[in-house]
């Protein structure tokens, strides 16, 4: 064989054993964050923002619709207006902590760990030795993992669903959703209908579950992915000021 085959062989099989080991599924919750994190950082993004129709529904019948106003800058901070920016109220999440505020004041704040902003978009984002931590302290067993089928999906499951666990498709390895059990039930959130925007994977509908029941509908539209976005507006002292 000469040199010139030879060198063509090898990168061949070089290449077929980058790509096996890039396909090789998981062993483990922590192993599927780091695919989920290496199959999409170099296309993700650091700031989106979007307006979201919610509609509410009790015992089938829809009882409440409102559009919010959303912001989102990684890692974890999110910005929600209710309505527009004239009526004052909203939150912001911020260093793992949610401030509430009404006609323009601070009305409370709360430590909050925010499992979907985590799982649908900082974990793409965040390197995983960061990541991997933060979504134990939420209460994930990353050492359960296993492929079943959720709604025609097949998806990764995490952790135990009879207390709480997510789902990641296996394809894509994109974030599919998350169920939590507590005292009052089973509630489960999927992110649906992914959509390219600039060339870049957002889910344009959530749907939020208890005990089987739809009781939130959200719909996303003029969905924007700022390049730059300022940190001060999700600054709570800025609240008032804030317009984007």
């Amino acid at each position: 064989m000469n040199i010139k085959k030879f060198s063509i062989l090898t990168a061949a099989l070089c290449l077929f054993a980058k790509f096996n080991a890039f396909a090789q599924a998981p062993n483990n919750g922590e192993e599927l964050i780091v695919d989920m994190h290496n199959a999409h950082f170099a296309n993700w993004y650091e700031h989106i923002t979007f307006k979201q129709d919610m509609y509410w529904y009790k015992q089938d019948s829809l009882i409440k619709n409102e559009v919010w106003l959303v912001a989102y800058s990684a890692p974890s901070m999110l910005h929600i207006r209710y309505k527009d920016f004239d009526s004052g109220r909203g939150w912001i999440v911020v260093n793992d902590t949610l401030y509430a505020f009404n006609h323009n004041k601070l009305i409370g704040k709360r430590p909050r760990l925010h499992t979907h902003i985590a799982l649908g978009f900082d974990v793409y984002f965040v390197a995983p030795e960061v990541m991997i931590p933060r979504i134990e302290k939420m209460g994930f067993n990353l050492k359960e993992l296993a492929i079943v089928e959720i709604n025609g999906h097949e998806v990764y499951q995490v952790g135990n669903p009879a207390t709480s666990c997510f789902w990641v498709h296996t394809e894509s390895l994109l974030f599919y959703g998350v169920r939590s059990v507590d005292e009052s039930g089973v509630k489960d959130t999927f992110f649906e209908k992914y959509k390219q925007f600039y060339g870049k994977p957002v889910a344009t509908q959530v749907q939020y579950f208890q005990d089987g029941n739809l009781y939130l509908f959200e719909k996303y539209f003029e969905i924007r992915l700022p390049s730059i976005f300022p940190k001060s507006y999700f600054n709570p002292n800025e609240f008032v000021n804030t317009r984007w």
